[in-house]
């Protein structure tokens, strides 16, 4: 070709030069880097210049560096001064790089290092606005990049809109059926597939769902499936995580319902996800229900938390019997003892103060009834208070327009600060809806009307339900009950700090069972209990009350000893004689002749 854009000055004969080439990949492009590679050996013979390196990346994407090895290695090599060349020859800027930012940063570096880099096909202005000129091939490089990304998208989501699929395997339980669609330009067949029951499997896969509902083992489902659809059990956790199931269809974020036959109906689904979010390793509250927290007899394991720091706490066994529990802050166990302030803390005497606090105060009808007089009170004296909820209405549902308008945008264009500001958008609407719901709360409590027979009636089932937990020593039922009230329990040596909360659905006049009633917390000293609160805490939990340890064996003692106790207390030698005589330490002696003498004391009637 004579149209090439001849070498600049500082490419002279005899020049060594390295070349990149690239291609994005598909079947339009099988030859494009064989072809670049001959036409650039060309072009360098022509001008004289010597090829020393030549680097290619074959089906790999200019917008990014990830994954090209070729190119990466390139940028390796040109801190090295010994294979430094003196040019670098391109086909064009785009096979270099189609992101802008990539582009300029990896061009400064190369040029820092005193190689020119040469496009053979883009005509580049010379003079002061060469770099000017270069930068607007960059980002018409990068627009277009961006543009095509638009077409292919939009022309898979027409597909799938129309029950076609965009591509991949899929899910098993279906096959890919081939349809021919139409002609393209050169009169070839148009295919694409769709996805249709694979009657080899659907059955079984059928049958999986429905005793997942039922709640049987992945082992159970595995050997009744027969192995036919998977041979591993844990690929039945994405299995019944996939939406496709449910004949939704999935274009990037997008997705389309009846896209094609659904296995699972959507009841079906919901009791498969009940039960996978129950799982204790999955769900919001997969942290709770760790099988270790499950098994350990802590009854405050995951509400506790440092009322120095705000780490939780955990609970720990001291003493080689392992009859003293306590809870640390985790930060300080781990990080040491200079990261927290916090002490240890006797597990026996929290767990006791906090259930009398839950039995004794929370869980009665008077303390209610002062909370609820303190926040009908409020409301009454607050005439704003159902302003504020509507405002606070209008801005959720303002966020929740401005999340669906980012989504948007991210889909069409892929815009990376839309992205950031999208995450930003969700954490507001989080911060939005919990106080939402906490004033709904209120002023639902507002409205609450209860008889005092009935308060008393709710109030004594809830008592007796954790009475009874704790006389049968189920740990976890007992934390479970606790869970349902308390929140949070902030821990220090002599203090602790305890933020609860009413079920309003539980009994309270409302239906929503999500419903609560937040109160403020009650501080109290871990050493203000009377010895007949905790006596009373003792007899409903047995396993708080404290075991005594069993008697030690006693010691056989030394004749020697005996023969040192008798001539120091009969005799009257003194510590430095029997010393001296018995070749000891005084120290060794006076501890002798002291625990002897503790040994013939007879104990004290208490």
């Amino acid at each position: 070709m004579s149209d090439y854009m001849p070498p600049p000055p500082e490419l002279s004969p005899g020049s060594t030069v390295w070349v990149y080439l690239r291609d994005s990949g598909g079947s339009a492009q099988e030859l494009s880097v064989k072809q670049q590679q001959d036409e650039v050996e060309r072009f360098a013979a022509q001008y004289g210049l010597i090829i020393r390196h030549i680097f290619a990346d074959v089906a790999r994407t200019g917008t990014t560096t990830v994954g090209r090895g070729a190119f990466n290695d390139m940028i390796d090599m040109v801190e090295d001064a010994e294979l430094r060349p003196d040019g670098l020859l391109l086909w064009n800027f785009a096979r270099f790089a189609r992101e802008m930012d990539d582009a300029s940063f990896f061009k400064g570096l190369i040029r820092r290092n005193r190689i020119v880099i040469h496009s053979m096909t883009d005509h580049v202005a010379s003079g002061e606005f060469r770099r000017l000129h270069e930068a607007m091939i960059d980002y018409t490089n990068e627009n277009k990049s961006t543009q095509t990304s638009i077409d292919v998208k939009r022309a898979l989501y027409a597909l799938v809109r129309q029950g076609y699929s965009c591509g991949g395997l899929p899910p098993r339980g279906y096959k890919a059926e081939p349809v021919v669609i139409g002609v393209k330009r050169d009169n070839s067949p148009r295919k694409v597939s769709r996805w249709v029951p694979d009657p080899d499997l659907w059955e079984a896969g059928k049958m999986a769902w429905k005793m997942r509902a039922q709640g049987k083992s992945y082992h159970e489902i595995q050997e009744a499936t027969g192995n036919h659809l998977y041979r591993s059990k844990g690929s039945w956790v994405s299995f019944f995580q996939n939406k496709t199931y449910l004949g939704i269809g999935k274009c990037g974020k997008e997705l389309f319902e009846n896209h094609h036959p659904a296995m699972v109906d959507r009841e079906t689904w919901d009791k498969v996800q009940e039960i996978q979010q129950a799982h204790p390793r999955c769900g919001s509250s997969g942290g709770k229900r760790h099988p270790r927290r499950q098994v350990t007899v802590a009854m405050l394991t995951g509400l506790v938390v440092c009322i120095h720091c705000g780490s939780a706490m955990v609970s720990r066994k001291y003493t080689h019997s392992g009859t003293w529990r306590c809870y640390i802050c985790n930060k300080k166990y781990l990080q040491g003892y200079d990261a927290c302030e916090g002490r240890q803390v006797n597990a026996r005497h929290a767990e006791a103060v906090v259930l009398d606090t839950l039995l004794n105060r929370i869980l009665t009808p008077i303390y209610f009834n002062q909370l609820l007089v303190r926040v009908q009170t409020r409301l009454d004296n607050d005439p704003d208070f159902d302003n504020r909820i509507a405002l606070l209405r209008k801005s959720l549902a303002d966020t929740e327009r401005a999340i669906q308008n980012l989504l948007d945008m991210v889909e069409n264009f892929g815009a990376q600060s839309a992205v950031d500001r999208l995450r930003q958008r969700e954490a507001e609407k989080a911060t939005l809806s919990a106080k939402l719901r906490d004033m709904e709360s209120q002023l639902h409590a507002r409205h609450l009307q209860l008889s005092p027979e009935a308060l008393e009636e709710v109030f004594h089932a809830w008592r007796e339900q954790m009475a009874d937990t704790l006389g049968r020593q189920d740990i976890q039922a007992a934390r479970i009950m606790i869970e349902r009230f308390i929140i949070k329990v902030e821990l220090g040596y002599d203090q602790v700090r305890i933020r609860y909360r009413y079920p309003l659905g539980a009994g309270l006049g409302r239906r929503d069972e999500k419903e609560m009633l937040e109160a403020e917390p009650i501080e109290r000293s871990l050493h203000d209990m009377d010895q007949k609160s905790i006596q009373s805490i003792y007899k409903l939990a047995p396993h708080l009350a404290e075991k005594p340890l069993p008697p030690r064996k006693p010691r056989p003692v030394n004749p020697r000893d005996v023969e040192i106790y008798r001539m120091h207390t009969v005799e009257k030698k003194t510590i430095r004689q029997l010393a001296s005589l018995y070749h000891l330490s005084e120290i060794r002696v006076w501890n002798i002749c002291t625990s002897i003498r503790k040994q013939e004391e007879p104990p004290l009637n208490c």
